[in-house]
């Protein structure tokens, strides 16, 4: 190897040990609680991260979290992400190209509550069995924006869900929304059984698909019962 090549791969070396050494490993549960800050942000999670119902998880302000194929959050404990209007908190994946597992909020002993945070290019992002508040959140280019399933109740404040191919679905669970915008996604608003949704339907417009499916009235109508999960038969079907 000539003096030439060596000092062009020792570059190139050189300029990915410095695009790595600009993301901070995510944190492990330390003393019962992860806490993203700003200062170390940007953060890159590679693999999946489960945090138990006694662990505490908080993002401050500005925080990014760059999200490897198989990254994903699992949420079991208390929940605050607080991010600001001038710096939200922005969950996405490290390549555009690439999706990510998404974020799982499961807690159900105690709500939890996000403000001001982006959600992107994740595969879904669902609540299950618990309660809380998203707050001026963003869905955007997910497959599923965000699946809502046997929770007893879920606020949505002027939430946005764009770009995604399924942007929201609600199963047995009780969602109120306020001044949230479901547009430009492939498929809306699915209310599957069992599901509530109160809010401004004039606000879920503009997809491509359907706008509002309720499925249990689609089923009743044609006098048959809902016997399986809308989303295993979707699916099956890409």
């Amino acid at each position: 190897m000539n003096k030439f090549c060596k000092f062009a791969v020792s570059g190139a070396l050189a300029l990915v040990a410095f695009a790595f050494a600009g993301e901070m490993p995510f944190p492990q549960v330390e003393n019962g609680k992860i806490k993203l800050l700003e200062k170390d942000s940007p953060y890159i999670l590679e693999q999946g991260v489960v945090l138990g119902a006694n662990d505490t998880f908080e993002v401050e302000p500005g925080v990014t979290v760059l999200m490897g194929e198989y990254a994903k959050l699992m949420l079991r404990g208390p929940v605050s992400i607080q991010g600001s209007e001038s710096k939200p908190v922005v969950l996405r994946s490290a390549d555009s190209s690439e999706s990510w597992n998404g974020i799982h909020f499961v807690s159900s002993s105690k709500p939890f509550e996000i403000k001001n945070m982006v959600v992107e290019n994740a595969f879904r992002n669902t609540v299950f069995r618990t309660r809380g508040i998203f707050e001026n959140v963003k869905f955007v280019n997910n497959y599923y924006g965000l699946w809502i399933d046997d929770a007893p109740e879920v606020f949505l404040s002027r939430c946005d869900f764009f770009r995604n191919r399924f942007a929201l679905s609600v199963r047995a669970s009780k969602v109120l929304a306020d001044a949230s915008w479901i547009t430009n996604n492939v498929y809306g608003l699915n209310i599957e059984d069992g599901g509530n949704y109160t809010g401004d339907l004039g606000l879920v417009k503009d997809n491509l698909e359907t706008d509002v499916r309720n499925e249990r009235e689609e089923m009743n109508n044609q006098g048959k019962r809902v016997s399986r999960n809308v989303w295993q038969r979707i699916e099956t079907g890409f």
